[in-house]
């Protein structure tokens, strides 16, 4: 019997290190599920952007039927179309002005500040997010590209080896994520 002595003690050792290494792992793949969470949670925020300049540009015929080549949008700095100080809320607007104040909107909404009316949508707000809108006037009807870009932290890996490569490697901002949809102006 005193051969014995310390047995149990040492399997319950051995097996709370397994329970351990195995929660640890839960802990690591809980990281990575909340990583892509936020991913996706962009990813879905870029496209009711986009889905929703789409709309506001199908509404504006009168504009968008012969839109200009190129719109850069960032934040609250809308270029490619005449500037317009107002608001479209409780007054009426032509149909460029009507065009600035929804860009204008729509990059408020990206960049999470307020608006020309005072509205602020934090929910929308994509990291560093900027909008382009490029338009091909050759072919009735017009036809637009919607394109918004933004950028992402990632987890990176623990205890790298150094052989790693790209994003999950080194943890770093990616400023390559983009979505993008096509509008057709019909009028």
């Amino acid at each position: 019997m005193r051969n014995d002595s310390g047995f149990a003690m040492l399997e319950a050792l051995i097996s709370l290190l397994i329970i351990m290494m195995g929660v640890l792992g839960i802990a690591g793949m809980q990281m990575v599920a909340i990583n892509n969470t936020e991913n996706a949670r962009y990813q879905s925020i870029a496209t009711i952007l986009a889905s929703s300049m789409a709309a506001e540009m199908q509404a504006n015929t009168a504009y968008w039927a012969t839109p200009p080549t190129t719109v850069t949008v960032n934040g609250a700095t809308v270029s490619g179309v005449p500037a317009f100080a107002g608001t479209c809320l409780n007054s009426a607007c032509t149909a460029p002005q009507m065009a600035y104040y929804d860009l204008q909107n729509w990059g408020t909404a990206m960049a999470g500040v307020a608006n020309a009316d005072g509205v602020v949508n934090k929910g929308m707000a994509l990291p560093s997010g900027t909008g382009t809108v490029q338009c091909s006037i050759v072919s009735v009807p017009a036809v637009c590209s919607l394109t918004l870009t933004w950028s992402e932290k990632n987890i990176a890996l623990y205890n790298r080896t150094g052989a790693e490569s790209g994003v999950m490697a080194t943890g770093t901002v990616n400023s390559n994520y983009t979505y993008q949809t096509l509008v057709s102006i019909q009028l």
